[in-house]
């Protein structure tokens, strides 16, 4: 209490006496400035009066200190040295203390974390979720559901009118109302939920005029956090509970929003798209991984119903272009079913069967065979590589039947995993040289696969020559992806003849291009190839060095074979070092890991393998371990 004893019938002149008449330190917390600061002026004895005028009058008083509380980067009064802290988010275990403190049968449920994260651990927004969980008997996953649906529309009468208010101090503020600019740059910010950086803006904000005042009136009015990671540009974004508000406001989610959301992340897209080997394709990964959140988020919303909205066919191929090159975007970095069905669904729902449109299915049919393969599914990728390649074939332009080749060497490379016989892998090369036409980029590929079936077939010699032919073709065209994989291939060979030094020569030197080319899974097999190379020389100190490297390279790509074969080869190259408790572990997890894969020879031998290793674990005694190796070659 300030203790205010005197009443003249001004009470400021009583407050400010009342503080004066001690040398008493005292606090004055004021929250809300914002509203105090939004009052006009008015008519005093004293003349005019404003809110700055009486903060400042507070501020001379030397033992007080004033704490205030508002929704602005901007405080008020030029003579006060203000010292700013900006109020974000609390800790996950702060967020999760307030819930269960309100909510105590949440705090087991697995989907509580996931739901104060998409609340952005706010302490307003998560006390306001907890009642609304303790009001409805809703479980957190559930009210992560209608959250993610409705936003503050989902909350109680009550409970949204509390939200809502505190949000509309900022967003019908009146520098907000006065500035057209910052309403459209906060609208498409608000569609970006992972934000972007001063770099990007100028892709998503093309046609926000003045983008440096925009910004500065949402600065101004609290509605963006700045956040800076490392040396890159600090990345602007929209608080999670602010997003869900917004995206129910008509004029912050306009069908005209959404148009210039989805054209620029499209054109973006297009603009980073190149291929393995491509000269900035390196580069273009890496702008394309900053945005991943946001263009996954735009592209799974664009529905068949979004047609409606462009209006022209030409938009739709853009759209479906973009989705196109960020699918094979996932297929070199992480591949993800949920957005190759969804750009499948798309392909398939267009009103148009002319050839453009048959296309487009067959081109989103091969993605959904990349993804299939690199999650590990590969009868499924044959069956959407074969329905592709048919397409394709039915196409029958030139350009169409080399992608009907192409697709029969995926086939091919999943056969290998399916235990195909050689007269059949041989069938499937020859019709895809006939697709190929002499297209020298084909057959050059048709030649790494004879060369990979000879090493296949034990003939590692006469695979070993056929490979060579085959990159020597492949450096000519300066098709250095196709190079490097080639090359994975020759290390086999040399582990096969047992020519140890020639398989670590190349493997360096595969290693070194897979890099830099970029390409995720070749990195991985490389690294592979040279871990399995030192456990043969039995140098097993740097067998274990590289395969911490490959393991965090594979799990980086989300391969579940590669993670699973990783793993086992941490478990022997640990064994054999005589480490029976790290082998044990790493044995455990290739197991359980194999165990979930698709049946193949491949995965039963690794279960078998690492069930018998298990064993030998348990029953080692004074000879030491015997253990059943991994394949080598």
């Amino acid at each position: 209490s300030l203790r205010v004893n005197q009443d003249t019938g001004a009470p400021l002149k009583d407050i400010i006496h009342a503080l004066k008449s001690t040398t008493e330190p005292r606090l004055l917390l004021i929250d809300n400035m914002e509203s105090a600061m939004s009052l006009p002026e008015v008519m005093t004895d004293g003349g005019r009066l404003s809110a700055e005028a009486i903060i400042n009058q507070l501020a001379s008083v030397p033992h007080v200190s004033i704490l205030v509380t508002i929704r602005s980067n901007t405080l008020p009064s030029d003579v006060i040295a203000w010292d700013l802290i900006h109020l974000e988010g609390v800790a996950r275990e702060d967020a999760r203390s307030i819930f269960t403190s309100i909510c105590p049968s949440a705090a087991d449920d697995p989907a509580l974390d996931t739901l104060l994260e998409a609340l952005g651990y706010m302490p307003y927004a998560v006390t306001l979720l907890a009642k609304q969980a303790v009001k409805s008997y809703f479980s957190p996953g559930q009210l992560l559901e209608e959250w993610k649906k409705s936003g503050t529309e989902a909350l109680s009468g009550d409970l949204k009118l509390k939200m809502n208010r505190s949000i509309e101090f900022s967003v019908e503020s009146k520098a907000m109302v006065e500035n057209p600019n910052a309403q459209l740059l906060l609208a498409i910010l608000s569609q970006l939920p992972a934000g972007t950086n001063y770099a990007h803006l100028m892709w998503w904000a093309r046609s926000v005029e003045h983008v440096s005042g925009a910004i500065s009136t949402l600065s101004d009015t609290a509605l963006i956090a700045q956040r800076q990671e490392g040396v890159s540009s600090p990345t602007l974004s929209v608080l999670p509970v602010v997003q869900s508000y917004l995206h129910e406001q008509s004029l912050y989610n306009s069908p005209k929003v959404r148009r210039l959301v989805i054209e620029a992340c499209c054109r973006f897209v297009l603009d980073h798209k190149s291929s393995p080997g491509d000269e900035h394709f390196k580069a273009h990964l890496k702008e394309l991984d900053i945005e991943k959140t946001n263009i996954q988020t735009i592209l799974l919303s664009f529905t068949p119903q979004s047609l409606l909205e462009l209006e022209r066919e030409q938009t739709f191929s853009n759209v479906f272009d973009a989705m196109l090159a960020f699918g094979r975007y996932q297929v070199w970095t992480r591949a993800s079913l949920e957005f190759s069905n969804h750009l499948l669904d798309l392909a398939s729902s267009s009103s148009s069967r002319g050839e453009d449109a048959l296309r487009r299915i067959a081109e989103a049919r091969f993605c959904l065979g990349e993804t299939y393969y690199w999650l590990g599914r590969y009868n499924d990728s044959c069956e959407s590589y074969e329905i592709a390649r048919s397409e394709f074939r039915k196409l029958g332009t030139p350009a169409d039947l080399v992608r009907a080749g192409e697709a029969a060497l995926c086939i091919f490379r999943a056969w290998m995993l399916l235990d195909k016989l050689v007269d059949e892998l041989e069938q499937l090369m020859e019709t895809a040289q006939d697709d190929f036409n002499g297209n020298p980029k084909g057959i050059a590929r048709v030649l790494i696969c004879r060369g990979y079936t000879y090493w296949y077939s034990h003939n590692s010699r006469l695979g070993l020559e056929t490979l060579k032919s085959a990159k020597q073709s492949l450096e000519t065209l300066q098709c250095t992806a196709e190079v490097a994989q080639c090359m994975l291939y020759m290390m086999r060979c040399y582990a096969n003849l047992g020519l140890l030094s020639d398989w670590m020569k190349v493997g360096k030197e595969t290693l070194q291009l897979a890099k830099s080319i970029g390409i995720g899974d070749t990195i991985w097999e490389a690294l592979d190839g040279i871990s399995r190379c030192h456990v043969r020389m039995q140098q097993y100190d740097d067998a274990i060095t590289t395969i911490k490297e490959t393991l965090a390279v594979a799990e980086q790509v989300g391969e579940p074979l590669s993670i699973a074969q990783t793993v086992e080869l941490t478990g022997y190259a640990y064994g054999s070092k005589g480490d029976v408790y790290g082998a044990g572990l790493a044995y455990r997890r290739a197991k359980a890991m194999y165990s979930e894969l698709e049946e193949t020879s491949t995965t039963t031998s690794g279960v078998d393998r690492c069930t018998y290793n298990l064993q030998q674990i348990q029953d080692v005694g004074e000879g030491g371990l015997s253990l059943w190796a991994p394949d080598l070659d």
